[in-house]
């Protein structure tokens, strides 16, 4: 069984190195993906981050996203220096929740964290943690876009690449998933956030695009750009700075830095 899981982790390893072109060949031209995901299915491990709380995660599909100090530490040191006391955290595309986590302590009982997250997979594994306790912490099974609607969601190579299918774009492996858009969420009574995470493989620009009016309030927004879809960049780019957003791109010091893409920061431009 050990053989079999320190191989599966180096395909991890693998998926998590090579370029994003590279890593779809492996994942889903090679079906590495499902492989991974049959294989791996029922596994369940548990880690103590440094605030006390339990996350729980799949060994074979989770080890990048476990560990506050080696996945993306750029933003946990963000949600730190701008989540307080009383904040209101939304975490757009949460995966199993670590952000969300590690948010919950910084806003405290008087705040809330709103994770939304559509694949299964992580799902399963997020509402395990939320067993364990996070009362501040609030899950919602589907995705963020630019309007509501129902749309293709492709499971692609596994747990740490889901997307929705864009225009002209072919899905691996889909499923229908059910979209909603900030402004929506807002107008129907979800409280208004002071921080924003947003890594959607992608779809980025689409869930900025659906958050045009709840922007006008200037809530922080920390956003995963991905060069591979460079138009969809510029797009996301172009919705905060019209919205008065200063930008601020941020160096990656993830010691798993794999992928053509970065991350940025946006603050109200008198307050950057």
């Amino acid at each position: 069984m050990n053989t079999i899981k320190h191989a599966f982790h180096l395909v991890n390893v693998l998926g998590n190195i090579v370029p994003h072109a590279g890593r779809r060949f492996l994942l889903d031209r090679l079906g590495l993906g499902k492989v991974l995901q049959r294989a791996s299915k029922g596994s369940i491990d548990q880690v103590k981050l440094p605030n006390g709380y339990d996350l729980f995660f799949n060994p074979m599909l989770h080890w990048n996203a476990t560990n506050p100090k080696n996945h993306e530490p750029e933003v946990t040191a963000l949600l730190h220096r701008y989540l307080e006391p009383g904040a209101v955290f939304y975490d757009i595309g949460a995966n199993i929740g670590l952000h969300s986590l590690i948010a919950s302590k910084i806003v405290g009982p008087t705040g809330r964290v709103l994770a939304f997250e559509p694949g299964e997979i992580n799902l399963r594994y997020f509402r395990r943690t939320l067993e364990n306790g996070a009362p501040n912490v609030s899950l919602h099974e589907f995705a963020i876009g630019a309007a509501d609607e129902a749309r293709v969601f492709d499971l692609r190579g596994g747990a740490m690449s889901g997307k929705l299918v864009g225009s002209g774009e072919k899905a691996v492996d889909p499923v229908s998933v059910q979209v909603r858009c900030i402004d929506s969420l807002v107008a129907e009574g979800y409280p208004r956030p002071d921080v924003i995470k947003i890594d959607i493989e992608g779809g980025e620009a689409d869930a900025l695009q659906g958050a045009t009016k709840t922007l006008q309030t200037h809530p922080v927004v920390i956003c995963e750009m991905h060069d591979f879809a460079p138009e969809e960049v510029r797009r996301a780019m172009r919705v905060l700075i019209e919205a008065g957003y200063r930008l601020t791109r941020l160096p990656d010091r993830s010691p798993s830095d794999h992928t053509p893409s970065h991350h940025i920061v946006a603050v109200r431009g008198d307050s950057a």
